[in-house]
């Protein structure tokens, strides 16, 4: 069953004619709202439209487009980047690019669906290398490491809120091989300033590519790719899913370029993110066996039965408060919770005063 949304901002949503407090969603920085990336998207969306209205490849490619791309190499510290209508299509463009080449991909057990779905796109073996697991990681790699390999895995992985040890996979991977990470969770929360899970590890390096979706911490809109010029070119070159699109709407490219700016420009924002996070982990110490130290601003209180998880939905919007209940990726079912850096002290309070209440694991 699908919420409808009548209206939002950086912390509620209007539902069933109430607004309620929501601990829901990836606007994690709030910048969705921010009235100068409205500002920036409203005036681009006068003077261009509302959409590109062609492949960027034809008469597509709008000022604002390249300027985004500009902006997030720039931001991320890598060489080039490329905006596609998503981040599920940013996963998909890579292995476009590279799966002709490819004779082995490793992927993680928890690697977001849009990863595991773009191996359809090479002959390539495919094999689950565990989570995060660096041993049965390291005997595939002996095994398979002459070849052309690629290495599949999301920098952090919110409902298990876990961290990739990218530094050691980088170790581990052969010279040919491509490490490609998901970052459409660590964007905006890990890393220097919010950089995401590359900077976070510390590391730079050619064969890394990173993806990710701009919804979340920039609160706007489709995916990009960063890596090196070359890879880029790559893609560009190679990629249908760059090639055969539409891309996002030019008003979009300008508020995300603006989002960027904010994020560089009030890196407290991050801070205060990083924080709500760890206020989110002792709420679920208290609710679960939860050790994860703040390392995501999603929490997963599991709810395996839908009928019971639409109840609490139920009772928690009755106190006021919006957290969906969901079996997301096929997964167990699951109270999922997630906190903002434009929530409150007092919000935070009545979110845990709401759980002690109706929640029972």
């Amino acid at each position: 069953m699908l919420r409808r949304i009548a209206a939002s901002t950086s912390t509620t949503l209007r539902v069933n004619g109430q607004d309620l407090l929501s601990f829901a969603g990836t606007n994690l920085l709030g910048l969705g709202h921010h009235p100068e990336v409205l500002a920036a998207a409203q005036e681009c969306l006068s003077r261009c439209g509302l959409s590109a209205a062609a492949s960027r490849s034809t008469s597509g490619n709008f000022a604002e487009h390249e300027n985004l791309e500009e902006a997030l190499a720039e931001f991320l510290g890598l060489e080039a980047a490329l905006i596609l209508p998503s981040g599920w299509l940013a996963n998909e463009a890579v292995m476009q690019a590279y799966g002709d080449e490819l004779d082995t991909v490793l992927v993680d057990a928890d690697a977001h669906t849009s990863l595991w779905t773009s191996t359809t796109l090479t002959r390539a073996q495919v094999i689950d290398c565990g989570a995060s697991d660096l041993t049965r990681t390291h005997a595939l790699l002996d095994r398979h490491g002459e070849q052309h390999l690629a290495l599949l895995t999301d920098g952090l992985f919110p409902m298990q809120r876990r961290i990739a040890p990218l530094a050691e996979f980088l170790r581990l991977l052969p010279r040919k091989g491509i490490l490609l990470v998901d970052d459409s969770h660590g964007l905006g929360f890990l890393g220097q300033g919010g950089r995401g899970s590359l900077s976070g590890a510390g590391v730079s390096d050619p064969r890394a590519v990173m993806t990710g979706s701009m919804a979340k911490a920039l609160g706007a809109g489709g995916g990009f790719i960063a890596s090196s010029t070359g890879t880029i070119e790559r893609i560009r070159r190679r990629a249908d899913a760059f090639v055969g699109t539409t891309p996002i709407p030019p008003a979009v490219a300008a508020g995300a370029r603006a989002a960027l700016q904010i994020l560089e420009r009030e890196p407290e924002r991050v801070r205060r993110l990083r924080a709500h996070a760890a206020r989110l982990t002792a709420i679920g110490k208290r609710m679960i066996q939860d050790d994860a130290e703040g390392r995501s601003p999603v929490l997963a209180l599991p709810v395996s039965d839908q009928k019971a998880g639409r109840a609490l939905e139920q009772k928690l919007a009755a106190h006021g408060l919006y957290i969906p209940w969901t079996e997301y990726g096929g997964g167990p079912g699951a109270l999922r919770v997630a906190v903002s850096s434009e929530h409150t002290t007092r919000d935070l309070e009545r979110l845990e005063e709401a759980l002690l209440q109706h929640y029972q694991p």
